[in-house]
């Protein structure tokens, strides 16, 4: 009996937990050991200032970050502009706030062609083959495809187009010859530029977007916002950011069409 009523407190106890906890859903850039070393911090900070434990779980699909937000799993998460634009259609989540990482809470896609390639311009890529660091995200595949609807290129003006899944990929298949042209966020051709060229870059647009579900008890959601533009600085030094700014609607202003650029190429989809 007394160990029926044992197991049956623990039992209590571990739903009780399960329902205090909260889920923190990162959608990976490709860099894993970084965002674990970035957003465990985080979650630690989190969970010492909600009194409340915060459960970090790093996403490399952006399907599986839907499906968390459906199944009410995760409350919280960080991610491009793309997929806050479809969490917030689908789920109710807003945006609370934006990262600043060496001075900029803003970054860019490109394209770009090997360094001998004879790809001058966005122009000349009209009969090439194209690849793109994300079937989704904002800098690796929505502003690759702005900076070509905006040249007047569509996916019938192109051999092939298609998503390598991480920029990583992308560049490789443009070095192995078996893509001309990458769509990469700007910060991933630091390790290649000796090897690739800029061809064409994208407007500025945030990045590293902090969203929380609505559907939270609004002072927990408060709470949240408290703690992110009230952190200290040895949590951001650990974290490597240089802190947190409140999103302005005007940095969304590029973006906000970005289902009808989609609609541009819809082998994409």
């Amino acid at each position: 009996m007394l160990f029926s009523i044992l197991i049956l407190s623990l039992l209590i106890f571990n739903i009780s937990f399960a329902q205090e906890s909260l889920t923190f859903a990162v959608l990976s850039y490709g860099d894993t050991v970084k965002e674990y070393k970035r957003y465990s911090v985080l979650s630690k900070y989190l969970s010492s200032k909600l009194n409340k434990k915060v459960d970090m779980v790093i996403v490399e699909n952006v399907d599986r970050v839907f499906e968390l937000f459906e199944r009410k799993e995760a409350r919280l998460a960080v991610g491009c502009s793309v997929v806050y634009f479809e969490l917030k259609r689908k789920f109710n989540v807003e945006a609370v706030a934006v990262m600043k990482i060496n001075g900029k809470a803003v970054e860019n896609g490109v394209l770009v062609v090997k360094k001998d390639s004879p790809i001058k311009s966005i122009e000349d890529v009209k009969g090439k083959k194209i690849t793109l660091g994300s079937p989704i995200c904002m800098s690796n595949c929505v502003m690759p495809l702005y900076m070509l609807s905006q040249a007047g290129i569509t996916q019938e003006d192109v051999i092939n187009i298609w998503s390598s899944g991480t920029d990583k990929g992308a560049i490789l298949a443009v070095l192995a010859g078996i893509a001309d042209v990458a769509g990469i966020k700007e910060e991933s051709l630091k390790a290649y530029q000796d090897q690739l060229r800029v061809i064409a870059k994208s407007p500025s647009f945030p990045r590293h977007i902090i969203m929380v579900s609505k559907t939270l008890d609004k002072k927990l959601y408060e709470d949240i916002e408290k703690a992110l533009f009230s952190i200290d600085q040895e949590t951001l030094k650990n974290m490597e950011i240089d802190g947190f700014e409140k999103p302005n609607p005007n940095m969304f202003q590029v973006i906000k069409n970005y289902r009808k650029i989609l609609d541009l190429f819809p082998v994409l989809k």
